[in-house]
């Protein structure tokens, strides 16, 4: 890693290791940098206030599956890498991130979002403010 990014890690009161979990988090959930730096500040948002991070990426790795919506089942599946039963960031790192998602763990774009969700049928990231609107767009996008 290269020094530069070392230094913003330890300026911001990070470990490396922190960095790959969450970036290997991002890398799983979106696909766009600008998603992945918006995904980014929400998880850390979440984090900062206690509450889970709600990662379908980690149920992904914990089942060895993805799926199109989980179950309320899949959310209580017992494992320290789930993130909808256990607050913070899991033990480690569930994949390999490029370096785009290591910077967007260390660079979050700024929002006022709460949660997301990516349309099943497109891809795209769909980002809302309140719960109402979250719940919304799942409807709206069949989830």
């Amino acid at each position: 890693m290269a020094d530069n990014l070392r230094q913003e890690i330890k300026k911001k009161g990070k470990s490396i290791f922190e960095i790959v979990t969450m970036a290997s988090i991002i890398e799983n959930e979106v696909k766009t940098e600008e998603d992945r730096k918006i995904v980014s500040d929400i998880f850390w948002g979440r984090i900062s206030i206690g509450q889970p991070l709600q990662s379908c990426a980690t149920l992904a790795y914990i089942l060895g599956i993805n799926k199109k919506q989980y179950s309320l089942e899949d959310t209580m599946v017992e494992s320290p890498y789930n993130t909808y039963a256990n607050k913070g960031l899991p033990p480690g790192p569930i994949s390999n991130p490029g370096i785009k998602s290591i910077e967007a763990a260390i660079y979050p774009i700024k929002t006022n979002y709460n949660y997301f969700l990516s349309d099943p049928a497109t891809g795209e990231t769909v980002f809302s403010r309140t719960v109402e609107e979250h719940n919304a767009n799942k409807d709206k996008h069949g989830l």
